[in-house]
């Protein structure tokens, strides 16, 4: 008996089907490219159970006959190809003829069609990729595709799909990404018979006026206000860019699209481009970047995968040289525009020198402040004005962290007495410990403490909570504005209220009652919301991860000014803490050189008596 066999067609297609259809947002984006390319003008989406029990695709665009209906559920069916010269003149996004084969091979579809000028109509029902029935339909011009019971017959399949709400984000994503593209067509998008997303098109005239109101429809006017726009055409490339100015960037990566002609793609290439020309960027922030490319059709290849989401440019260097320099030379002008601040002549802002003092001596009137400032108020507009450190901190007694023998249980880095030196940069706290040398990172020491401290409260049932005097409004795209509120109650496990505020937003009114910086609020939850929409299954470590980011923004921060009581503090309650050597991204906390480190970096033959 031969050893290789040919696969039966109920084998293959459905391995064939994996290719393309992963979830149900891949199954919608294959769909919406067939509507776009039919010419319609009216996109409509439906879905139930997140796209599982039925996703329904209705267009105006020119329909398909009594034969095209019958043959287009056949494997590598087409209307975009005909010789394999074609592939380097492609101007449409289905080519390859599997998108309907294999979305019939793992569901139950209904495909009804008809052309414009027809007098009926013809519809075709199938079942596991076999056809079931067809006959004719009422002549309602245009194409509807049914999709029920997805991955029915490959049950496998259903387990690696996430949370409802994960994937009725995604398929929102889907929708709103092809309104960008194609800010022309009329889009809806009804989710469990709720109206989700509406784009009515845009007609100005201009196409990229077009692009910049559907751009602002999309995202919301908290991200798209202040966008700096890139238009530039050159020979085989014209370039339509909407990035961030430097000092406007949210705390997520997540607002990031690009499109080559029409096509959004995925493509390291582009986005280290654009984070080539932003340079060194404030930790934690990101560029919001909606770039549409136009390229001849043999300058790229999207050929690459089934899913036609990755691409593939014969010029790589020619395209990232672009887009970085582009992006570049926009922020060097928008900079080169802001208004600068003059000091009178005579007048300097240099810090004054630092004069140390003799032991005992006095201070006089003229001499610069101590190394130690008394902490600043963090202004606020929703809350009083708090101090840096939650009330734990204030509580904590002086004597505790200045104990001369280390308690029982204690780590092995905490090494009494400590006595406190100064500050460095504002960043690093300096501490004589048993005659070494011990420097602590007060943002990452703090972001720990409270990290720890968090993740106790939620254990015992939830964060704790502080109600805002005035809700905080924020802007975001409709999916991501939806991911979260589907988290609405793991939010509220640590610390968060949100409620729906229009179409593309939320109201917080609620945030954890150690985060005293009401201000960056829309900041915190830009964070949080992209933490949210990683896809992994852990509940656990989504927890981490939203946790570890509101720890982040509450804690300490680098440059802030600590005095000797607040540096003492730090160090006792990193000493409680379960890990206290790292923040919890994985970032150090403390640096420390003991008395015979120091004396062998001093080349001396031993420490020195105390």
């Amino acid at each position: 008996m031969p050893i290789i066999k040919q696969l039966p067609e109920a084998v293959y297609s459905r391995i064939a089907a994996g290719e393309v259809v992963e979830r149900p947002a891949s199954m919608l984006k294959e769909l919406i490219e067939n509507s776009v390319d039919a010419g319609a003008a009216r996109i409509d989406v439906d879905v139930a159970g997140a796209g599982r029990v039925s996703l329904r695709v209705a267009d105006d665009g020119c329909g398909m006959d009594e034969a095209d209906v019958r043959a287009c559920l056949e494997r590598h069916a087409t209307s975009k190809l005909s010789a394999f010269e074609d592939l380097d003149a492609l101007a449409t996004f289905g080519f390859r003829g599997e998108a309907l084969y294999a979305i019939a091979a793992v569901s139950k579809v209904v495909i009804t069609s008809a052309t414009r000028q027809a007098k009926t109509g013809w519809r075709v029902s199938a079942d596991a990729g076999k056809v079931q029935s067809s006959g004719p339909s009422p002549a309602v011009p245009g194409t509807t595709v049914l999709v029920k019971e997805l991955f029915y017959n490959t049950p496998a399949r259903l387990e690696f799909m996430k949370s409802d709400g994960f994937e009725r984000a995604k398929l929102a994503s889907v929708v709103e990404e092809a309104a960008i593209a194609n800010p022309g067509v009329r889009f809806t998008y009804k989710s469990e018979n709720r109206l989700v997303l509406h784009f009515e098109p845009e007609r100005t005239g201009h196409a990229f006026q077009d692009f910049d109101l559907r751009v602002s429809q999309v995202l919301g006017d908290d991200l798209s206000g202040g966008l700096l726009p890139i238009d530039v055409q050159r020979p085989g490339v014209r370039v339509r860019m909407l990035v961030s100015p430097l000092d406007k960037m949210p705390s997520s990566r997540n607002f990031q699209h690009f499109f080559v002609n029409k096509r959004p793609v995925a493509s390291r290439i582009l986005q280290q481009a654009l984070y080539k020309a932003y340079g060194e960027r404030p930790s934690g922030k990101h560029p919001v970047c909606v770039a549409m490319l136009e390229l001849n059709a043999d300058a790229f290849d999207v050929n690459v995968h089934p899913g036609k989401r990755e691409i593939r440019f014969k010029k790589d260097g020619e395209i990232f040289e672009i887009v970085s320099g582009l992006t570049a030379s926009a922020l060097a002008k928008a900079k080169a525009a802001s208004p600068i601040t003059i000091t009178p002549p005579g007048i300097t802002t240099a810090p004054p020198p630092i004069t140390i003092s003799p032991e005992g001596a006095s201070m006089t009137a003229d001499a610069p402040a101590p190394a130690f400032a008394a902490p600043q108020e963090a202004p606020s507009h929703y809350l009083g004005g708090r101090s840096f450190f939650p009330e734990e901190f204030k509580q904590l007694k002086l004597g505790a962290a200045m104990a001369l023998v280390a308690p029982e249980g204690a780590p092995a880095w905490y090494t009494p007495p400590f006595r406190c030196l100064g500050q460095i940069e504002r960043s690093y706290l300096l501490f004589e410990a048993s005659g070494g040398l011990f420097v602590l990172d007060q943002h990452a020491a703090a972001e720990r403490i409270l990290f720890e401290q968090l993740m106790a409260e939620i254990a015992q049932g939830g964060a704790k909570s502080q109600k805002l005097l005035l809700p905080v409004p924020v802007d975001l795209p409709a999916s991501a504005a939806r991911l979260a509120l589907e988290k609405a109650g793991r939010l509220r496990k640590i610390g968060f209220d949100i409620e729906a505020r229009g179409k593309n937003g939320l109201h917080v009114t609620a945030i954890p009652a150690v985060f005293t910086a009401a201000e960056d609020v829309k900041r915190l939850v830009h964070r949080v919301v992209d933490s949210l929409s990683d896809p992994v299954d852990d509940a656990a470590q989504l927890r981490h991860d939203a946790v570890a980011t509101v720890a982040c923004k509450a804690a300490v921060k680098a440059h802030d000014r600590l005095g000797e009581e607040e540096a003492y503090k730090l160090l006792d309650l990193l000493k409680d803490c379960k890990d206290g050597s790292a923040c919890p991204h994985g970032r150090r906390t403390m640096l420390s050189l003991n008395r015979e480190e120091l004396a062998r970096r001093f080349q001396r033959p031993g420490a020195p008596p105390l």
